[in-house]
């Protein structure tokens, strides 16, 4: 009987730590399995809804998302592109829910002054996330 592989969502903002993260990602999926990016723009909401992004940011964003669907390509897996903005944790995390998954996978680069526990971000995600999150450093 097979096993069914999780669903897996990784946060990717083209650092190197965000590139290890796909190619963890890639490991849990396996060849011919399937990981959802998503790059979130920071960005403050102008309204409930309407969030303003420039023209710079959503040429990066795409070409960011693009990157991550070449490099799990070469790894035999699909990518799923989310393109969000707003707040990096919060995106994630209602991505992930939306979708069921199983596993978020995120980068965190090392810092040159030692903190307690990782960043902002990956503290968020390990604290609100009712999956498991794997940070990738």
């Amino acid at each position: 009987m097979a096993t069914a592989r999780p669903i897996v969502i990784v946060g990717y903002d083209g650092s190197e730590p965000a590139k290890r993260a796909l190619e963890h990602a890639a490991e849990l999926v396996g060849r011919r399995g399937s990981v959802s990016v998503i790059n979130v723009v920071k960005a403050q909401s102008v309204s409930s809804r309407l969030v303003t992004l420039t023209d710079k940011e959503r040429s990066t964003q795409e070409r960011l998302l693009r990157e991550s669907e070449r490099v799990l390509a070469l790894l035999g897996v699909e990518a799923k592109l989310i393109a969000a903005a707003g707040d990096p944790a919060r995106e994630i995390l209602a991505a992930s829910e939306s979708m069921g998954a199983g596993v978020i996978v995120i980068g965190r680069r090392k810092r040159s002054t030692p903190r307690l526990v990782g960043t902002p971000l990956s503290n968020t995600l390990v604290r609100r996330a009712g999956i498991d999150v794997l940070v990738v450093h």
